[in-house]
Formats: structure tokens, sequence, C-alpha cells
């Protein structure tokens, strides 16, 4: 793809953007967030769906939901209730994003990881060995990333794949 470049936060590097093939196993890490579906439609329409073998080709949609912490529920009902939310959340999400995929013409395999989200990614690109890893920004500031952590930030320094972040569109 000519003129696409990988970069953080407004630097680029000179790498084109990689190549997709029947081989390449592609993570793409998605929340509830608008600016992860942006990321899903992004790669859908610039990379995944180009490739002449796209119909061949399995991208893998996961959803990491918080472990809830026990000693913050004492009552079972409680935390029974709470996880039974965040399964139903979760499965709408990546129903959503399978959707997404189908409407492609692309096959998609949907997974759910427990843990904390910037951790669990990173641990599934090797468990799973995943050739490029997409995820969105949420456009946070500097004060905010700082303070609230950004998990395509952190992904992008530990993952051990290409990782392509995907900027929110800008707002018209």
């Amino acid at each position: 793809m000519e003129g696409a470049t990988v970069g953080i936060g407004g630097a680029s590097t000179a790498e084109p953007l990689p190549e997709v093939d029947r081989a390449m196993n592609v993570l793409v890490a998605i929340d509830d967030s608008e600016e992860s579906f942006h990321a899903l439609r992004w790669v859908l329409e610039k990379i995944l769906k180009r490739k002449s073998t796209a119909e061949e080709m399995v991208v893998t949609v996961a959803h990491v939901v918080e472990p809830l912490p026990r000693y913050a529920f004492p009552g079972g009902y409680v935390v029974e209730t709470v996880s039974k939310t965040q399964e139903q959340n979760a499965a709408r999400i990546l129903s959503r994003a399978f959707e997404m995929c189908r409407d492609n013409s692309l096959k998609a395999k949907t997974l759910i990881l427990e843990g904390e989200a910037k951790d669990r990614i990173c641990r599934a690109v090797e468990e799973m060995n995943i050739n490029l890893l997409v995820i969105g920004s949420r456009g946070l500031g500097q004060i905010k990333r700082a303070f609230l952590g950004s998990v395509s930030d952190y992904c992008a320094h530990h993952a051990k794949c290409p990782v392509l972040v995907v900027k929110p569109p800008k707002k018209t």
C-alpha cells in the first residue's frame, strides 16, 4: 500500500504497512469504544479486503474482560450478576465485530480474554503467533495518558509483533 506507514503518536517509520498473505495471523483487539470499531473497519477496508486471498484469510477479533476483584463483592449473587453482564457485553461487542468481518467477506474468529487488557493482549500475541496486532487509539492527551495509561501505547512497545495503531478519524 503506497504512502501508508506504521507509526505511533504522529511519528512514522519508513516501513510500509506489512503485506497480508494467507499465512498472516492478524489479531484485532476491540472493546466497546467507537475508536476500536473504527480500527477494525479501517484494517478490513484498507488492508485485509484488498488482498486477493482475503476469502481464505481468518482474522481473530479479541475482547478483554477485566476480572472482578473477589474482595469487593462478598455476596456470590452480586459476583454472578456482574460476571453475567460482562459476558453479555463481550458477546454483543464480538457479535458486532464478527458481522463487520462477514460483511467484508472475511472469516473471523472471536476470542474473549480475561485479565488486564494490555498484558493479556501482548500475551495472546505470543501464544497465538500473531504477525500483526491492530488496535485503536482513543486519542488521549499526554496528561490523561500518563494518569490512565494507554493500552495501544503499551502494546506498541511490548507486543512481539508489528503493531498498527489506528487513530480516530478527525472530527469535522
